[in-house]
């Protein structure tokens, strides 16, 4: 888009005008393609060749993409930043500063910043860049606007006040808001690139072969660290991950329910083991949970579209699901650990020595983290500022943020920004489940209705995860962002009128118009007795 409004520019009136503009340009872009193919060839010439240079040419094709098309760029963004799990690619540069030693882009300690965060203000450049040199911007503002950019506001507002009370640790307060600050970043890119079906398709795509390379990242892992040894540790990815792959399970079965495209409804499954083997091998018993309660929330859709195989699949499913967590009650290994999620919270006093401890660690947290909003209810202690440690807790000193942020993430909002800042976060929550609904129902079927269903349960299950893990990551908050958007602006987007495909042959049947949006339903949504 910048490189076409470079070409068309209100000075070059003429033909003639613009063929000299274009070849100008093209002449530009080849000079850029030519200096940044001697630089990465010199590079590569005076310090031998490594796999940083693979990911260098990566990183400039994605900035050339990102010029040619912002919309270019936010698909390089969320692939990429979705790729980034620190625990199975330690190297991988995406979410990692410039400074980190650990990264394959490593350029010196001055460079504080990241390849993600860089992307971020390309994409806004080339974006309003287009629109400062066409002299028109198109805004899209959906009914997540405001709810975001309060909540954003007490963000900003919590780094603020811990500096300003003294004695923060400013590194520390910088790495606990700024990921909460991409959402803010993503939600606008997303809200105003995002503009048509095939867009949206597009990111679901992006996801889908992102959690696929991540699944086979954890299968690799297993083998040659673990030697397939996956209950010698607590997990093999970052936190967040399991609720990511939550959503891929979750589409894959509405693309058949709601009928999506075949080629979705073929390809996920055959992607499926390594991303299956991947999530068991993580572990997260919340992640388990969140996804039993998704499942059952789905018997809901199923009844409603189709009730013989709602009573085929659910009451069998049931009975063998209650047959499993029973012959797996006392089995501690992966295998077992959607029953031990159960049995967590049926059973809290017969779970295993490890759950108990990290239950009891978790309790004493949530005590601290009570008694520092009770003593700062209003204004919270801002971030880079330590809770209150009133009761005494277990050493987990490998953490170093351990004084700093809380596996609560729901409460650390308030303890962190006050009572406005939780305020926000739950006008936000509301508003994001409300509007999902909604356009759950509106949804014509097909991928379209998956894909809003999927988004809606994702906001669901992070929050849940939330309350009981760290989930204000950098990944987690690039794919809330990218979901607000995409789930803001569905209907707008089906709402658009789209065009016919032009007969090919006279005798071919008049082509039927794409299904739009339907009518918000009336009166209960069940309307019979399920038994």
């Amino acid at each position: 888009m910048l490189t076409d409004t470079l070409t068309t520019h209100p000075i070059a009136q003429s033909v003639a005008q613009r063929f000299n503009r274009a070849r100008y340009v093209k002449g530009v872009w080849l000079g850029v393609v030519l200096l940044l193919t001697a630089l990465q060839g010199y590079r590569m010439f005076t310090g031998g060749a490594s796999y940083s240079d693979i990911g260098w040419i990566i990183f400039w094709l994605a900035v050339i993409a990102t010029f040619t098309n912002p919309r270019y760029g936010l698909y390089a963004l969320f692939f990429f930043g979705m790729l980034a799990d620190a625990n199975l690619l330690r190297t991988y540069p995406f979410n990692k500063n410039f400074s980190s030693g650990e990264s394959l882009f490593y350029i010196g300690g001055a460079y504080i910043f990241s390849p993600l965060e860089l992307f971020i203000a390309l994409i806004f450049i080339s974006w309003l860049g287009t629109a400062v040199m066409r002299r028109k911007i198109h805004w899209h503002q959906n009914d997540f606007f405001w709810p975001v950019m309060v909540f954003s506001g007490f963000m900003v507002y919590g780094l603020v006040w811990g500096i300003v009370r003294g004695g923060a640790n400013i590194n520390i307060g910088l790495w606990e808001v700024r990921p909460i600050l991409y959402l803010t970043a993503v939600f606008l890119l997303t809200s105003n690139l995002i503009t048509t079906r095939k867009h949206v398709d597009t990111i679901y795509w992006l996801l889908t072969v992102a959690l696929f390379i991540e699944g086979i990242a954890g299968v690799l892992f297993a083998k040659n660290v673990l030697n397939w040894d996956i209950g010698s540790v607590e997990k093999i990815t970052e936190h967040s991950a399991a609720i990511h792959i939550n959503t891929y399970i979750l589409l894959m079965i509405l693309s058949w329910l709601y009928k999506g495209s075949p080629k979705r409804r073929m390809i996920m499954p055959l992607l499926s083991p390594p991303v299956i083997f991947t999530y068991i091998a993580t572990q997260r018993r919340t992640a388990f949970l969140t996804l039993g309660m998704m499942l059952g929330l789905m018997t809901i859709f199923l009844y409603q579209q189709n009730r013989r195989l709602f009573y085929f699949i659910v009451p069998p499913g049931a009975v063998l699901a209650v047959v499993y967590v029973l012959a797996f009650w006392n089995v501690t290994s992966a295998a077992g650990m959607p029953a031990q999620a159960i049995k967590s919270v049926v059973a809290p006093d017969q779970i295993s020595a490890k759950d108990k401890s990290s239950d009891e660690y978790r309790l004493i947290e949530n005590m601290n983290s009570a008694f520092t909003i009770h003593t700062y209810p209003l204004t919270g202690v801002g971030f880079g500022q330590k809770f209150i440690i009133a009761f005494p807790m277990p050493d987990i000193s490998f953490f170093d943020w351990w004084e700093y942020i809380t596996h609560n993430s729901i409460m650390w909002i308030w303890m962190k920004t006050g009572f406005g800042g939780f305020l926000s976060m739950i006008v936000m929550i509301g508003t994001a489940i409300m509007v999902g609904v909604r356009v759950i129902w509106r949804m014509p079927g097909g991928d379209l209705k998956a894909i809003a269903i999927t988004g809606t349960f994702f906001f669901i299950m992070h929050f849940m995860y939330a309350y009981l893990d760290m989930s204000w990551d950098t990944q987690g908050m690039l794919y809330l962002g990218v979901t607000l958007g995409i789930i803001g602006n569905l209907e707008w987007i089906v709402d658009k009128p789209v065009p016919l495909p032009r007969k090919r042959w006279r005798w071919q049947p008049e082509p039927e118009p794409v299904p739009g949006l339907e009518p918000v339903p009336e009166g209960p949504l069940i309307k019979t007795k399920l038994w």
